[in-house]
């Protein structure tokens, strides 16, 4: 049987160079041929290869992009799960409505594709009440979206359909891995809704207060929270769950 590991990459797999290394040098030795590696990640796909070159970063078998709006499989997008994010989605609608909120700033267009629209959040004190008030209209408008709030700052509106989380649950049916053999490991905000499924999780030490909160109230025994940051906490969640 073969395992999935689904990583987060900044200030999860990449933000230790030495650790970074160590788990590289332990997949590929004596794992890597048991190992579905899959990195998700609020990243746009040029920006998330242009981490992997910089930080010498082992090729994953499919690559969750754009907070899970985005699957890739050796860099070829996979258009059934675009098919089935775009039903019900009406992007300009929703950017027109984000306009009326100056806090927002549009990310660049490079963080941007068909079905993200990310914004910067200014200024931070009133960042939940901004939030809560473009779901609000969201909501009253019946414009079936998303929105996903982390690191205190970074805005992104996805389909209802989208986010890691069910992107992760369409990999895992695809590749036929069961719950037990499937390891999520996050550190923010956007990899909550990795956690919220049926997979064993590993919250690394350096993780965000918002991640933190969501595991002092919904944690449960399949979540891990490591003494180690970054990718030292991700093997300490390989060695709890899977012994490895």
């Amino acid at each position: 049987m073969k395992f999935l590991l689904v990583t987060d990459l900044d200030h999860t797999l990449v933000g230790d160079d030495e650790a970074t290394q160590v788990l590289n040098q332990r997949l590929q030795s004596n794992l890597r041929s048991k190992i579905c590696l899959v990195y998700a990640t609020g990243r746009s796909y040029a920006s998330t290869c242009e981490l992997i070159a910089h930080k010498q970063l082992l090729e994953p078998d499919y690559l969750i992009a754009g907070v899970g709006s985005e699957i890739y499989q050796d860099g070829i997008l996979d258009l059934d799960w675009a098919e089935y994010l775009s039903q019900d989605w009406d992007k300009m609608a929703i950017a027109s409505l984000a306009q009326q909120f100056s806090q927002l700033k549009p990310q660049s267009p490079k963080e941007q594709n068909p079905w993200k629209i990310s914004y910067s959040l200014e200024p931070a004190a009133e960042n939940s009440s901004t939030v809560q008030a473009l779901q609000q209209k969201l909501t009253e408008s019946r414009l079936p979206a998303q929105i996903i709030f982390s690191s205190n700052r970074d805005v992104d509106i996805l389909p209802k359909t989208s986010n890691k989380g069910n992107a992760l649950t369409y990999l895992q049916k695809r590749l036929q891995i069961p719950s037990e053999a499937t390891l999520v490991c996050g550190d923010s905000g956007n990899d909550i809704s990795m956690f919220q499924q049926d997979v064993r999780g590993v919250i690394v030490a350096n993780a965000l207060s918002e991640l933190l909160e969501w595991h002092r109230e919904c944690g449960t025994e399949n979540h891990y929270l490591a003494g180690a940051a970054c990718a030292w906490g991700i093997m300490e969640g390989m060695a709890y769950f899977w012994e490895f």
